[in-house]
């Protein structure tokens, strides 16, 4: 049984990872719900670094998990978890999901960073094979959710902070008109 549970831990980081890299955008969205509104187009510019950041700890909690302490292999868990758990909380009772989809996968990392929580806690043991397939997972997820956000964080200033539409966006309009060719043609 205790081999099992040394397995639990480490499928909770690798789920997540995979949900991450199956819905990449998401962490973008969770974490523009944790940094308050007022806040939000002051630091927007630093979002793929709180990405970055999330899943370092998730990484830094394994790593430390398998190799080095348990205490400090607790303390990243939970601030991985943690953080895992009150943004998903947010997005839910928030309600800015655009999908059903999204409503699913934020309540799926709700209830695994709360597992995650526990399990951390209770104390168990984490296999070292797993936990480095995890991290690898993670790594990969975190790099792939900050670029992503840096295009979160691109557009948000394009649109919203400058308040100008650029110059190669798509426009469209109510009442579309018939405009001649751009080579003058028509």
């Amino acid at each position: 049984m205790n081999r099992i549970a040394s397995y639990a831990l480490p499928l909770c980081f690798i789920i997540q990872a995979v949900l991450n890299l199956v819905f990449y955008g998401f962490p973008s969205l969770m974490f523009s719900v944790l940094v308050p509104h007022g806040l939000f187009g002051y630091i927007a510019w630093a979002l793929p670094l709180l990405v970055l950041g999330y899943f370092a700890t998730g990484v830094l909690s394994l790593y430390a998990l398998s190799f080095l302490s348990a205490r400090r292999g607790k303390q990243f868990g939970a601030a991985y978890f943690g953080i895992g758990s009150v943004g998903s909380a947010l997005v839910l009772v928030d309600g800015t999901y655009e999908t059903p989809m999204l409503l699913i996968i934020f309540a799926l990392w709700l209830v695994l960073s709360l597992i995650g929580i526990v399990l951390l806690f209770k104390g168990v043991e984490t296999s070292r094979a797993l936990s480095i397939v995890a991290m690898v997972l993670l790594a990969i997820s975190a790099v792939v959710s900050a670029s992503l956000a840096q295009w979160v964080v691109e557009d948000y200033y394009a649109h919203v902070h400058i308040g100008e539409i650029p110059e190669n966006a798509t426009v469209i309009v109510a009442y579309p008109e018939n405009v001649s060719p751009p080579n003058g043609t028509g």
